[in-house]
């Protein structure tokens, strides 16, 4: 009878302690009000309305740069169907073209004979 008794309080101290350290963990208020989640007060909906402003309705700086972009494009595509439209040049019809840019000096050589250069020691002699 005393091993049964002695197990038999245990299993209700241990009980008893296993309630007090869960219920320590949920926290229930005093006056009997549950807690409420500040965004459901509408704390942030000024912010979110600033934030969306930007982007909602048709005269919208957002709406408005996106027309922008797309008229840009469009002016984008006309200029290279334009190009596109006169050709490409290829390199047969380059053949027998000289398209280097010509040196200044080299015109200046053509028009007087070059003066012959003693060759000197050092620039002394």
């Amino acid at each position: 009878r005393g091993m049964g008794t002695s197990n038999m309080r245990s299993y209700v101290l241990l009980l008893s302690l296993l309630v007090a350290v869960v219920s320590g963990f949920h926290c229930q208020p005093a006056n009997g009000y549950s807690r409420i989640n500040t965004s459901s007060h509408g704390i942030f909906d000024k912010f979110i309305e600033s934030m969306e402003a930007g982007y909602k309705g048709e005269d919208s700086a957002y709406q408005k740069q996106k027309a922008f972009d797309e008229k840009k494009r469009a002016e984008q595509r006309k200029r290279a169907e334009e190009r596109k439209s006169r050709g490409f040049t290829e390199l047969k019809d380059l053949q027998g073209k000289k398209t280097f840019s010509k040196l200044k000096y080299e015109e200046e050589q053509d028009a007087s004979p070059p003066a012959k250069e003693e060759k000197k020691f050092f620039g002394l002699f």
